[in-house]
């Protein structure tokens, strides 16, 4: 057993009710474990330590997303999630420490008896440590799908629908197709998009009779009868396909065309030198879109997402198979936070991913090793050559290739602040011009500690201006429809110093965030976005908006307040433990954002 040569690192003070449960449940099991541990031959002096305290971490991921009250047994998705989030917040060696850790903390379970669950659940936690012949794997070492050649994964990824229907896209695009002003295929066009990709639909005027829409995934990609839409997001896998082909860099979309960038010739020639890692990036692009990138309007719709990551993330380590039964098992759906509607979610996208070749579910959810490489640098594993960190927002992906961006941008330095709050919380943060205001969403997502749990709008020019938003039907409330963002970029609507955008995000607690431009910058082609200082902790989701939030603060720090019990309780404050709004971690900010691309 290595210990891990950064040490044992300081954790965060707890701040939720499942984090909470995490601790105790932690220190219940320490002193056996640490007596288990003593007698282990040559463990380092202090590894006990980081031992324990990587299980706190991933019973800290695990109770987010089961209300569990032990760590002696784990429901076998629920454990792949809490391990995928594991590997996308901490640093790669730290990551390969506490993954040997958790290994090491289920041996003991099973040589003690300590652990229980199910032997059967005990398995197939197990799978993603041993190798086929139930062998553990060295000590130090994180099991990893066997590396295939170059030429097995090239022919394994090239024959997939996925990779067939994203060629496809781009051939018909050829020199250039006309769109709209907000970035969206013209009417005109959609028939030919869509069969390009496999799909029978025609674009029709505002005031056409619309058919039913199929939803976000449907059991045939192929429907017999021509579907009639009123915009391309209508049909969601030629709109996930456009998203991959544009935040992966291989097209631009102007003002009144799209076009195919310098990029798109790794993917067309198959002779070209980064042929590989460009259609291996672009489909994990596309499933990174597919798995996380679904706007979430329903309640049912994160928990499916977070689960469908947690299946693919197991299925893709060392050949691990996860019986498909267990996706209509209500009792696994519910210990998953899922209810029927997100169980009937989960099972349409992993049978959209079968029927484009990513997932096999013969019984068992299956990735085959030629394919595991793009599935973890999807979820964000660090794999040989290909490798990233973390969820990637569309956009990122160029990154991961190696290839160079389309063309140097400018780079906005920006000022974020939210409205009416004192102590003032704001965030400079410097970006590339050319990241559009949906990637901007999730920026201030991550700066302000925000959960993507509401609705959010941009809005440029005041009351009666335009308005950007995510788009599509399932966004369709009644209301007009605003512009698209994921169609128009920050530089777009930044051109000169001071001019300024406006976020509002959750329309109840009416978070107002004003977006300055303070400077336009050289251009540099990394990081794609930096945090450079701000101020003040991100107001608690739901707190009842700035003045909600004041009153939380004041509640919480005065032992005196009628609701001071209440509200500590509710954020999950220790002991002792006080809350200064002024706090803030450039440094930390800093590197979740530069993990996000």
């Amino acid at each position: 057993m290595a210990k891990n040569n950064k040490g044992s690192k300081a954790r965060a003070s707890t701040t939720s009710v499942s984090e909470r449960r995490a601790v105790l449940a932690v220190e219940a099991v320490a002193p056996a474990f640490a007596a288990w541990c003593n007698n282990m031959p040559g463990l380092p002096e202090g590894a006990l330590e980081d031992l324990i305290d990587a299980v706190g971490v991933l019973a800290s991921a695990y109770f987010k997303l089961v209300p569990a009250a032990d760590v002696t047994s784990f429901e076998p998705l629920a454990f792949g999630q809490a391990m995928t989030a594991v590997g996308s917040a901490e640093a790669e060696e730290d990551t390969e420490f506490i993954f040997v850790a958790i290994r090491t903390y289920l041996q003991f379970l099973e040589e003690t008896k300590g652990w229980t669950g199910s032997q059967e659940d005990l398995a197939q936690v197990f799978t993603l440590f041993y190798d086929d012949d139930d062998e553990p794997d060295a000590p130090g070492e994180l099991e990893l799908p066997q590396h295939p050649s170059a030429d097995e994964e090239l022919a394994a990824l090239s024959g997939t629908q996925l990779a067939a229907h994203l060629s496809s896209l781009l051939q018909w695009i050829g020199e250039s197709k006309p769109v709209t002003s907000t970035g969206a295929l013209k009417l005109a066009e959609i028939e030919g998009a869509a069969a390009a990709v496999g799909l029978v639909a025609k674009g029709a005027a505002r005031n056409a009779k619309r058919q039913h829409i199929p939803g976000f995934n449907t059991e045939s990609l192929e429907p017999s009868a021509p579907l009639i839409v009123k915009t391309m997001h209508e049909l969601p896998l030629l709109s996930k396909i456009w998203a991959a082909l544009e935040g992966g860099g291989f097209i631009d979309i102007g003002s009144t065309k799209v076009w195919p960038t310098p990029n798109a010739e790794a993917i067309l020639n198959h002779g070209h030198p980064a042929h590989l890692a460009a259609l291996r990036g672009l489909m994990a692009n596309f499933l990174s879109v597919s798995v996380m990138g679904e706007p979430v309007w329903a309640p049912w719709v994160a928990p499916a997402a977070e689960a469908q990551a947690g299946l693919l993330y197991a299925a893709a380590l060392a050949g691990s198979t996860i019986p498909v039964v267990l996706l209509e098992n209500p009792d696994t759906l519910e210990s998953l936070g899922m209810d029927e509607f997100a169980g009937r979610l989960l099972r349409r996208r992993m049978v959209e991913l079968e029927e484009l070749g990513v997932v096999t579910l013969d019984g068992a959810v299956r990735v085959q090793p030629a394919l595991a490489t793009m599935v973890l640098l999807a979820l964000g594993r660090q794999v040989g050559d290909g490798g990233g960190a973390g969820p990637r927002l569309p956009g990122s992906v160029n990154a991961g290739l190696g290839l160079a961006p389309t063309h140097p941008v400018p780079l906005l330095q920006l000022k974020v602040a939210i409205e009416d709050t004192k102590p003032p919380v704001w965030r400079r943060l410097v970006l590339r011009s050319d990241l559009t205001l949906a990637q901007m969403h999730s920026i201030i997502q991550t700066s302000f500690e925000w959960f993507d749990c509401h609705l959010h709008e941009f809005n440029v020019g005041g009351y009666n201006g335009i308005t950007y938003g995510p788009v599509g039907p399932e966004h369709d409330f009644g209301d007009p429809m605003p512009h698209d963002e994921s169609a128009v970029t920050l530089g777009q609507l930044l051109k000169a110093e001071k001019e300024h955008i406006s976020y509002t995000y959750d329309f109840g607690d009416n978070w107002r965030h004003r977006i300055t431009l303070e400077k336009i910058l050289p251009f540099a082609p990394r990081p794609a976005v930096r945090c450079a200082g701000g101020r003040g902790m991100g107001p608690a989701e739901d707190s009842g908006g700035t003045w909600g939030w004041q009153n939380v603060v004041t509640a919480v720090n005065d032992p005196a307040h009628q609701e001071h019990a209440e509200y500590r309780d509710w954020l999950g404050m220790g002991q002792g433990e006080a809350l200064d709004p002024k706090e803030f971690d450039r440094a930390a900010l800093d590197e979740e954002l530069t993990e996000l691309f």
